[in-house]
């Protein structure tokens, strides 16, 4: 009786046995490369994530652009922000000036020391060889086109949106003509008694200079109160010009600097979409094979415990 207990389970052990060897075997293949009978299906598959990763490295450009451009609006919007504060303290010298018995020719001391700082902070609001503050002798202002964001359509084609911005609002210093920058340009006009003035900040040694008749903000002990009045009112007149550019700037700068988070954002989004499309695949193949040899393990277990029975059972 024992011996027809036993022996059907052998016979079942035995091909289950078989069976999950032959399904191992198969994941294996199917794990290791696509079978001939899905090719067509696996050139598809690797078709897609081929035609997406070129995707994701345009992307990569366009936020690497991107980060140039932000870099280029935050240095020329520092610059600017140094520059006003320096010409508001000049301003404020010229006014202490006014007072009774002041010595001009210290107070011009420390207006030229301020110049020379102007000078510096202009010159040093460089990055990556492009200043919006300052023209070089034989240059002109541009337009500068900036990234400012990417949108993906349906069809996964990049639209990309530009911001463009005139320099011509932000030079303060030009050494080619000197009526192209906020700072070596002359102001003109008549105080609110009537005095005339004609004033530039800056001498930068411009090709073509301030018109004739300008002259340079600067103090002696012969400079009248009238011609003090007058260079504060050329003061005030750049430093609104001064607002408007920082303004231009500042407005620019968000433009490109929103637009970064939506470029990480898009490219993050196709990598991970990349990432999944093989990853999925990946897993599946591995559960897959994981599973079928917890599978072949549990039959050979049986067909061994089967097989001790029997051996037991013989010596009886």
């Amino acid at each position: 009786m024992s011996s027809d207990l036993l022996t059907p389970s052998l016979a079942r052990a035995a091909p289950m046995a078989s069976a999950s060897a032959s399904a191992l075997e198969w994941t294996m293949r199917q794990s290791a490369a696509p079978d001939p009978e899905t090719v067509a299906d696996a050139s598809a598959y690797w078709s897609i994530a081929t035609t997406m990763r070129p995707g994701s490295l345009s992307m990569a450009s366009v936020q690497e652009a991107n980060d140039i451009a932000v870099a280029v609006t935050d240095t020329a919007a520092l610059g600017l922000e140094q520059a006003t504060d320096i010409v508001a303290q000049i301003q404020q010298k010229l006014i202490f000036a006014k007072a009774v018995g002041v010595d001009r020719e210290g107070i011009n001391a420390d207006i030229s020391q301020m110049k020379a700082d102007l000078g510096t902070a202009i010159d040093e609001s460089s990055f990556n060889g492009d200043n919006w503050l300052k023209m070089e002798a034989g240059g002109r202002p541009k337009v500068a086109s900036l990234i400012a964001s990417v949108t993906v359509g349906e069809d996964r084609s990049l639209s990309i949106n530009m911001v463009d911005f005139d320099t011509a609002r932000s030079t303060l210093v030009s050494r080619q003509e000197a009526r192209d920058g906020t700072l070596t340009r002359a102001y003109g006009g008549s105080t609110l008694a009537g005095a005339p003035y004609n004033y530039f900040l800056l001498d930068a040694g411009s090709q073509e200079p301030a018109e004739a008749g300008a002259r340079e903000i600067r103090l002696d002990r012969g400079t009248t109160s009238d011609e003090i009045d007058g260079m504060i009112s050329s003061l005030n007149r750049v430093l609104i010009d001064m607002v408007g550019a920082s303004a231009a700037v500042n407005s620019t700068r968000n433009q490109v600097s929103g637009g970064g988070l939506g470029v990480a954002a898009i490219q993050g989004a196709s990598e991970l979409g990349v990432s999944r499309l093989v990853d999925s695949e990946l897993s599946e193949q591995g559960v897959r094979l994981m599973a079928e040899k917890v599978q072949e393990q549990l039959q050979s277990s049986s067909l061994n415990i089967a097989n001790v029975s029997m051996t037991a059972w013989l010596k009886l």
